[in-house]
């Protein structure tokens, strides 16, 4: 069974449950079986927010719920402290290191990528999420199974309605595809 277990932390306003509706429907497109379980604290801006999905093709219904995920995406430094316990230990730990400092507890592999300045410079910080989601689309087609830049196109025409929104959120999300293949020497190995 192809199956890649996911957990996406940040702060309410960041979307994290975008980056869980995205990856979703760009799971259902390329027909594959998906659960998401949103968690978030009762604040509306700042407060906790996390997302865990689980992409899988066997016919069953897998769990959402895991303590070993294989990729860890973290938008703050808040996220990652009270989230990186549930890693598997060679997980992929994508950072957001506009806000998160690596520290020497890092798991795994670890991609930091400055997805807060990168959206800004394309137009809009609201895409930062984007900019990650395009990332974990590469780790999971270079590492898991085929996962197609036109699925996650797909999962982004689904979530947003805006022409302008859809454009650029494509833009931050092949930043993220493109910074993830690219930047292999980003990609620490601690095995």
């Amino acid at each position: 069974m192809e199956k890649v277990r996911i957990i996406v932390g940040g702060s309410g306003g960041q979307g994290i449950l975008t980056v869980g509706k995205v990856l979703s429907y760009a799971s259902i497109k390329q027909n594959m079986n998906v659960s998401c379980l949103p968690s978030y604290g009762a604040e509306m801006r700042g407060g906790y927010v996390y997302c865990t999905i689980v992409i899988y093709s066997a016919e069953d219904i897998v769990s959402p719920v895991s303590n070993e995920t294989d990729i860890g995406v973290f938008m703050d430094a808040n996220s990652y402290r009270m989230l990186r316990g549930y890693l598997k230990k060679d997980a992929f730990v994508i950072l957001n290191s506009s806000l998160v400092k690596k520290s020497n507890s890092s798991k795994g592999n670890t991609i930091e990528i400055e997805a807060s300045e990168i959206a800004e410079r394309l137009g809009s910080i609201k895409t930062a999420n984007m900019v990650v989601t395009g990332a974990t689309g590469y780790i999971i087609d270079h590492y898991f199974f085929p996962f197609k830049m036109e699925s996650l196109y797909y999962g982004i025409e689904q979530v947003f309605s805006s022409k302008e929104v859809v454009d650029m959120s494509k833009k931050s999300l092949e930043n993220g595809w493109s910074i993830a293949k690219n930047g292999n020497e980003r990609v620490r190995k601690d095995k």
